[in-house]
């Protein structure tokens, strides 16, 4: 037995040969028979778990014969097993100094690289490693954890893929590939390769709200909010996962739910403003009114000083409670600093709520006085002209601006929406065109204008060319995918458009891109698929009376 051991470990200690040499005597890749003799020595005391005795005789092989890349390979791997990060990449370097397409050298060095906090140079390793060896699924791991770390999603995905094509019962590489691909939009296919690490390991933490918020994405959510509650019995201190179920059940209309997670989430939360708007809205939305203002009362005194705080308050105050008043306090508010022209845009919104139009003219025309440079005034005097449907004031308050500041491109498609929504098109491209002379390879505005061509079926082809070019700058953008199909549909190129939108899907999970590929399938007699795409878009947004249509139409 012992023969058959040291004859196996002294071959593996050989280095490689290329196919059409023959293969060197047994001694030939070492200095010397004692230098062999060593290597076998400690491979033998690892095998049986001395490794301090181990590295005593890789260092003796390695005194007599440091051209061998096999000894100090060992002494890194044995150094980090032992936890000694710094000696296992000092004897890595070594290795790979000698052999730099040893893929497990490359690998030992990143590891170490890893364990050391230089993410960026284990990155460089390891894809090395990876190049060199394709077959060894523990290099892709590292790879992806460095991927991770490095926040490079779509390496995290394409590492974890490959570890799962090498080993299948790999239920943390399918858990991290199914993570990667919801983090990049890929809402289906995470779907499916979260399912195989269920299978896998269903009692793996992280499971229930990594299913939540697939499901979430995916329109059903009835089904995420079970989810999210089976996670928040496991995990009770999991504030992020209690916003998404607040937010799942207030989408499902159950208010009275989500308003005891949001007391839950407003105590652990106490300075977080959004937190704390949300618990009072859903009082509102319950009809508690004086539990309501009771909440606005205490949060405003907690922090009397605190503008965004008193603004917040307000807002919430006159959207879902008692408007006039809400009114009447932000004026008051405003006057009693009147210099200060944030208060007045305040102002100015909070009127805009309680619908007291004239009243926000007066304090968006304050603010703009006040800060006559300032951008923000009279971006919000323009949509608030928009959001009330006066166009053409709207229209004249965008020109303003863009006259008082030329360079922001923005202004100009934000003129386009609105020309667009008045009807005139013809002035909403010639915005467009105006900020591509401006920035000929902005990919929003690329995107804007082959938009607006596609949707309104004019200049077709141009509006593939321009959405392509902005997909040049953002290959993996949802809404310029959804663009290209929807370009591509009016042309009548339907499996293009197919293609095109069933990864924007996947992407947004946009109830308007549902509406497109159902729109798509119908036209390829895929009614059901059509159908069942059309629901998705009515369950994100039930206001799209369009899409109502759509559904009543298949029945």
């Amino acid at each position: 037995m012992w023969l058959v051991t040291c004859t196996a470990l002294i071959l593996a200690a050989l280095p490689s040969t290329r196919p059409d040499t023959p293969p060197p005597p047994p001694t030939s890749g070492y200095a010397s028979e004692e230098a062999l003799v060593r290597y076998v020595r400690g491979r033998l005391l690892e095998e049986q778990g001395q490794s301090v005795e181990a590295l005593g005789e890789f260092y003796r092989g390695l005194l007599l014969d440091d051209r061998a890349p096999s000894f100090p390979r060992r002494v890194s791997e044995l150094s980090a097993r032992l936890g000694d990060s710094e000696r296992s990449l000092e004897f890595a370097l070594r290795a790979v100094t000698l052999d730099s397409t040893d893929a497990r050298s490359q690998w030992l060095r990143g590891t170490a690289l890893l364990n050391l906090g230089r993410d960026q140079e284990a990155l460089e390793a390891l894809t090395r490693a990876t190049r060199h060896d394709t077959t060894e699924a523990e290099y892709f791991r590292a790879l992806a954890r460095v991927a991770e770390r490095l926040d490079r999603v779509e390496l995290v995905a394409q590492s974890s893929r490959n570890v799962v094509m090498l080993e299948d019962d790999d239920a943390e590489a399918w858990f991290q590939l199914a993570a990667a691909d919801a983090r990049m939009g890929r809402f289906a296919q995470a779907e499916t390769e979260l399912a195989e690490a269920v299978e896998r390991n269903p009692i793996r933490p992280g499971i229930f709200f990594l299913q939540g918020w697939i499901q979430e994405s995916l329109g059903r959510p009835a089904r995420a909010a079970d989810l999210y509650r089976q996670h928040l019995d496991i995990h009770r201190d999991d504030q992020t996962a209690r916003r998404r179920l607040v937010n799942v059940l207030a989408q499902e209309n159950r208010y009275r739910e989500a308003y005891e997670h949001a007391r839950v989430l407003a105590k652990e939360r106490p300075d977080d403003l959004e937190t704390r708007a949300g618990e009072v809205e859903l009082a509102f939305r319950l009809g508690r009114r004086k539990e309501a203002n009771a909440l606005l009362e205490r949060w405003r005194l907690e922090r009397p000083h605190d503008p965004e705080v008193t603004a917040q308050a307000l807002t919430v105050m006159a959207r879902r409670g008692d408007a006039a008043r809400a009114s009447r306090e932000v004026e008051a508010w405003a006057r009693s600093q009147p210099e200060d022209h944030g208060r007045w845009l305040v102002a100015g919104r909070v009127h805009g709520i309680a619908k007291q139009p004239e009243r926000a003219l007066a304090a968006f025309g304050r603010a703009i006085e006040l800060a006559p440079d300032s951008l923000a005034p009279r971006v919000m005097l323009a949509r608030f002209h928009q959001e009330a449907k006066r166009m053409a004031e709207a229209e004249r308050a965008w020109l303003a601006a863009i006259e008082q500041f030329p360079d922001v491109g923005a202004l100009r498609l934000d003129l386009a929406l609105c020309r667009e929504q008045q009807g005139d098109i013809p002035g909403a491209e010639a915005a467009v065109r105006d900020a591509l002379e401006r920035e000929p390879d902005n990919p929003v505005a690329l995107n804007f204008l082959g938009y607006l061509l596609a949707d309104h079926n004019r200049k077709l082809d141009e509006a593939v060319d321009l959405i392509r070019r902005a997909l040049v700058h953002d290959p993996r953008n949802g809404a310029y995918l959804d663009s290209l199909g929807w370009a591509f549909y009016r042309l009548g190129r339907l499996e293009e458009a197919r293609t095109h939108l069933e990864q924007a899907v996947a992407l947004t999970g946009h109830p308007e891109v549902h509406e497109h590929l159902g729109d798509v399938y119908k036209d390829l007699r895929l009614l059901e698929l059509a159908n069942d795409q059309y629901r998705k878009s009515w369950a994100a947004d039930s206001t799209n009376e369009r899409v109502r249509d759509k559904l009543e139409g298949s029945r």
